[in-house]
């Protein structure tokens, strides 16, 4: 009898560790998945947001003999011809993304999180898996007509223009928040789970490559009244994202930096993740008159 008590207590114990660890180790696995797709998305969305803000401004010179204190003529225009704008920002995003009805991307005055536009001369042919003669989205590029006494028709009669615009919003019944890009056609999300987004602007003095000061959106808007003039400047851009993991996951709080510089504690058990990322405007340092 006592063999068979000692028996049972020692299967019992050997049950009961044998649970725990089971438990733990399900417990740390889902821990590092969701850390693991945290971390892949928010890799996936800061490189495409990158590769577009690398591209702003781009188009392909004409000539490259222009007058002294311009910057060369290129075939990133507009349809009728004027030269087109590589990059817009703004500080609390824009005033209606999203939604039924029509589209409104001028500057929201209200609270919010940062947008912005990207715009830039596209391949004329589409591939997808490239990205070329696609915008963000992955939907082809339609081409536009040059005007024929523009310098750029030399080149060709239609040219291929990328205009991307980012931003964040919640869809109607829907609490958390997602990084969207407006494309060629409507809006597509990108990634979900969307705490913050910021942007700075590395402004450079005129004629010069090298930035002087780090602007908002909006401080940068009002440098002049020459709105082209103005972003023309931004030579460099400070990109920060924040994700919130999708479970509750944590074991305990975690302390992390958030994009305003300022320590964090996360209570709730959703891990977070805080990406930061310098791209310099190539298009505008190297056309510096």
């Amino acid at each position: 009898m006592v063999e068979l008590l000692v028996a049972l207590a020692i299967a019992s114990g050997l049950l009961l560790l044998s649970t725990t660890l089971y438990l733990s180790g399900k417990a740390s696995f889902r821990l590092n998945e969701d850390k693991r797709r945290l971390y892949q998305d928010g890799n996936y969305a800061m490189t495409l947001m990158e590769k577009d803000l690398r591209q702003a401004w781009f188009g392909n010179v004409v000539s490259a003999i222009s007058p002294a204190g311009t910057a060369p003529v290129t075939d990133f225009i507009l349809s009728d011809g004027t030269p087109a704008l590589g990059l817009r920002g703004c500080e609390h995003g824009f005033v209606k993304p999203l939604g039924p009805g029509e589209k409104d991307f001028s500057c929201s005055p209200e609270a919010g999180m940062a947008a912005f536009e990207v715009s830039y001369r596209s391949d004329d042919y589409s591939d997808p898996p490239s990205g070329a003669g696609v915008d963000c989205n992955g939907a082809k590029l339609a081409p536009i007509a040059v005007p024929p006494d523009h310098p750029a028709y030399m080149l060709g009669p239609q040219v291929t223009i990328a205009r991307n615009l980012y931003f964040v919003a919640a869809r109607v019944g829907v609490s958390a928040n997602s990084l969207y890009c407006q494309g060629n056609r409507n809006a597509q999300p990108v990634l979900s789970n969307v705490e913050d987004l910021q942007l700075t602007y590395g402004v450079a003095a005129a004629g010069e490559a090298t930035p002087r000061q780090f602007l908002n959106a909006t401080q940068v808007a009002a440098l002049s009244d020459d709105q082209r003039q103005n972003w023309e400047r931004v030579v460099r851009i400070g990109l920060c994202l924040q994700l919130r993991g999708e479970n509750q996951q944590a074991i305990e709080p975690q302390r992390y930096v958030d994009c305003a510089g300022g320590t964090r504690l996360a209570s709730d058990r959703h891990l977070r993740a805080v990406f930061k990322r310098v791209v310099t405007l190539r298009n505008r340092a190297a056309i510096m008159p």
